[in-house]
Parts: C-alpha cells; structure tokens; sequence
C-alpha cells in the first residue's frame, strides 16, 4: 500500500514524516520532488502565457513540423 501526504506546513508534514518513522514505514520522497517540478513548470508555461510567448505562431502543429525539419548541419555528405 502508497500513502502521498502533501502540504504546505513543513513543521507538520516532518511531524507525520517522525511518526512514520516510529511506526516502522517506509518513507520515500520522490513524488515530492516530481510534484515540485511539476509545479514549476506549470509555473513557467503560466509565465509565457503571460508575456505571449507564442502570440505570433497561428498554426502550431505547421510550426512544429517546421522545427522538427532536418537542418544541413554544415557537413559534406
């Protein structure tokens, strides 16, 4: 069995973390980590969002397709 606790109170959040310990369970804190990154990037899309980033592109699956194009990498074949 998973258990994922999550707050923002770091005081209590190691309280819980102490009593786990006590209990004899296993901590594991990468789904922290995942969450805080996946936070962060929410965060940054918010952020170009915002500015309008990505105002001027109208079509974005054709922009796309042009990015991923292959490009002459300056070598003689």
């Amino acid at each position: 069995m998973e258990i994922t606790i999550s707050g923002e109170d770091k005081k209590l959040l190691m309280q819980v973390e102490e009593l786990a310990r006590k209990l004899g369970l296993q901590i594991s804190r990468k789904k922290m980590l995942q969450e805080k990154k996946k936070k962060k990037a929410l965060e940054a899309l918010e952020d170009l969002a915002k500015i309008g980033a990505f105002k001027d592109i109208d079509d974005p699956v054709a922009w796309q397709r042009e990015q991923r194009k292959d490009r002459d990498i300056g070598r003689d074949e």
